[in-house]
């Protein structure tokens, strides 16, 4: 028997088909998901040959600014030795090779043999996911260490953003989960916290958080907030056309402003540095940092994320942002290792380059 592993291309599709039929009761790859996947730029599409034919495949994806690749999809035509763990070693070399510092992936509670291998290959279990899959079943999810140390474990819930305007929100929530006993974190609560943060609404849809909202609504739950932002006055109306809309964004901006002073939450006008983020996480706070979103979703939008650790070269983050049209879940957005550079030169907004993070830790610590 001799056997290769190799990029896939458009004339494997009717075999990967048929190894998915046969492989998978359910939540199958379809044939225009496996075209997708060999074409797309952040994603790796390896077939293994066994005497001149396909016999099993390996799907890696990668997301953009991040240290982790997810294993998307593992699957083998026939029970011959040895294919699931070269499928499998070939995605870490893939992996490897793009820089990756984590391999993640999914995996059916009930699916003991694979469950076994990545187990025997050095993974571990980091969650798991209930009624993940069509017939109700739970995913575990499992992550590799490539290169490194093992990543922090710090504890700090994630919780993805249900609308497109509430990562503010969001970031918030995770960041009262992990310093308030009991807080519950949902769907309305994730609302309130937008509606007392928002800079606008009105006219052209949702507005956003900026950082003196978010740190007035971190005080009135409890949390003690630091502001620092790189510009003087309000934020966010350079693309803003409407007079009406930006004489509404500035009151409200004005108005967290006077709140943020009249409730003493130190403020810094000046860009944050890497050793802010660090002293921050060091003393064992979090920080909510606003990025652009272009580096990691390809739009040019502000976006809040939340910092959790810092390992002397990356910056750990929890982004409430989860591509599901592009086959994401929480294990793509949550725990994302950074490195130093790629997360500096994310964390600015716009033509001036704003920078911007509110700092959160327990009231009596500060």
């Amino acid at each position: 028997m001799s056997s290769r592993i190799r990029s896939a291309c458009t004339a494997d599709i009717d075999a990967l088909v048929a190894i998915e039929q046969a492989a998978f009761a359910g939540d199958r790859i379809s044939r225009r998901s496996f075209r997708q996947l060999i074409e797309r730029e952040t994603a790796a599409a390896l077939v293994v040959e066994v005497d001149g034919r396909v016999a099993g495949y390996v799907m890696v994806l990668f997301r953009k600014g991040s240290g982790v690749a997810r294993l998307y999809s593992i699957a083998r035509a026939s029970d011959e030795p040895g294919l699931g763990r070269a499928l499998l070693q070939a995605a870490e070399s893939v992996a490897f090779d793009r820089e990756r510092l984590l391999l993640r992936l999914e995996v059916r509670e009930d699916n003991h043999r694979a469950i076994a291998l990545y187990k025997q290959n050095g993974y571990r279990c980091i969650g798991r996911e209930p009624d993940y899959y069509h017939d109700g079943m739970a995913a575990l999810r499992f992550e590799k260490t490539l290169r490194g140390q093992h990543p922090p474990a710090t504890g700090v819930p994630y919780y993805p953003q249900s609308w497109d305007f509430t990562c503010g929100p969001c970031c918030l929530m995770m960041a009262a989960g992990h310093f308030l006993p009991g807080y519950k974190a949902d769907r309305t609560a994730e609302l309130r916290l937008w509606r007392e943060a928002t800079t606008v609404f009105m006219m052209s849809g949702a507005g956003g958080c900026e950082p003196f909202g978010l740190a007035v609504a971190a005080h009135d739950l409890g949390l003690s907030a630091e502001i620092f932002v790189s510009a003087v006055g309000p934020l966010f109306l350079q693309s803003v056309r409407s007079h009406e809309k930006r004489s509404v964004m500035e009151v409200a901006q004005a108005d967290f402003r006077r709140r943020a002073a009249g409730y003493e939450i130190p403020t810094h006008t000046r860009a944050f540095s890497l050793d802010d983020i660090g002293a921050c996480l060091s003393g064992g706070g979090l920080a909510m940092v606003l990025v652009s979103g272009y580096l990691m979703f390809g739009q040019k939008v502000p976006h809040w994320v939340l910092a959790i650790a810092d390992d002397g070269k990356h910056i750990t983050i929890h982004d409430p942002w989860v591509e599901d049209e592009r086959g994401e879940t929480m294990t793509d957005a949550a725990g994302i290792p950074v490195p130093y550079a790629i997360f500096m030169r994310m964390a600015q907004f716009g033509r001036d380059g704003l920078r911007a993070a509110v700092m959160i830790k327990r009231h009596e610590e500060r």
